[in-house]
C-alpha cells in the first residue's frame, strides 16, 4: 500500500488539566512522542465546542491509554496547560502527523 495511512480520530473530550489530556471515541494507535494536530475544535462550526486555543495546533503526546493521550509542547515539552480554556462541548478531529515518508521508485 502507498499513500499515508489515515489515522484521524473523533475527540470524545478535552479536560481543563494540567496536562491536558484528549479522550478519542475509538482506540486511536498512537504512540508517545507522536506529532498529533487538533482540528474542528473553532466555535463557527455550527456550534461553540470550546477549546478554541487548541484549534488547527501541532502537540506531541504521552499515551495514557488505547483511547487518551495528554499534549505537549512540540518544541519545549512542556505539558500544554488548559485549565484557563472554555470547557470541551463537542466535536473535533485528532490528526496524526506524518514525520517520515517512503517513496516508491
Amino acid at each position: 500500500m502507498s499513500g499515508q495511512e489515515n489515522k484521524r480520530r473523533d475527540i470524545s473530550s478535552i479536560n481543563q488539566a494540567l496536562p491536558c489530556q484528549v479522550t478519542t471515541s475509538e482506540v486511536h494507535g498512537y504512540s508517545t512522542d507522536d506529532l498529533v494536530r487538533l482540528t474542528d475544535l473553532n466555535g463557527s462550526i455550527p456550534v461553540i465546542r470550546g477549546m478554541y486555543p487548541l484549534n488547527n495546533n501541532r502537540f506531541r503526546i504521552v499515551v495514557d491509554s488505547t483511547t487518551t493521550f495528554t499534549l505537549k509542547d512540540p518544541i519545549t515539552n512542556e505539558p500544554i496547560d488548559s485549565t484557563n480554556y472554555s470547557a470541551y462541548v463537542t466535536g473535533g478531529y485528532c490528526n496524526f502527523v506524518e514525520t517520515t515518508f517512503e517513496y516508491e521508485a
